[in-house]
């Protein structure tokens, strides 16, 4: 169900005073959100097992679309710059080449999309919050899959699915449930602070 709403993000209800300071202020602390996120993972090979996602919609949930993809494109770009920011500490290039690089471009646009529902009002009940990590979690996959594929050329279809998608169901699907636990009372929280 969609609601009506005054103020489209937690951001937007939690701060009524925003300027640039805050947005910068917040999103580097996204960044090291998202770092601590990264790094409580289950090492699979070659993509480990992380709570990134759980990060990645947590962000977008509470700033949008566009707030949301900055902090996303900001984590990656001091990623790329050499801050481990990235699954167990790692960092640059090689990572963005290797097998998570797609994850971790997919991650900027699932942002996008989630804080865009959000923003027209999805993710205040739990049915549509999973119908919002579910559009997040396939749009990921739409970008960590290929580029796991391009990266390991000598697995077979049948063996990216299985390192790639298969291993994560589960987990993904735990975080969602988390997630749709926890965000209703995130907005009731927020509507008592603006109180």
């Amino acid at each position: 169900m969609v609601y009506e709403i005054k103020n489209k993000t937690l951001y937007e209800l939690i701060f009524k005073q925003r300027n640039v300071f805050l947005d910068i202020a917040l999103v580097l602390i996204s960044v090291g959100f998202l770092a601590v996120m990264a790094n409580i993972r289950i090492p699979l090979w070659p993509v480990p097992i992380t709570m990134q996602t759980f990060g990645v919609f947590t962000i977008a949930f509470f700033f949008g679309s566009l707030r949301g993809s900055i902090a996303l494109l900001a984590y990656a770009l001091i990623g790329l710059l050499g801050i481990g920011v990235f699954a167990g500490f790692s960092s640059g290039l090689p990572v963005f080449l290797g097998p998570t690089g797609g994850y971790i471009i997919g991650f900027i646009f699932a942002a996008f999309a989630v804080g865009y529902l959000i923003e027209k009002g999805y993710g205040r009940t739990w049915k549509s919050i999973l119908l919002v990590l579910l559009i997040g979690e396939v749009i990921i996959y739409a970008f960590g899959l290929p580029w796991l594929a391009i990266a390991l050329p000598e697995l077979t279809f049948f063996k990216v699915l299985m390192a790639g998608l298969v291993h994560f169901i589960i987990g993904d699907a735990l975080k969602m449930f988390a997630a749709a636990g926890l965000f209703p009372y995130l907005w009731k929280g927020a509507e008592r602070i603006k109180q």
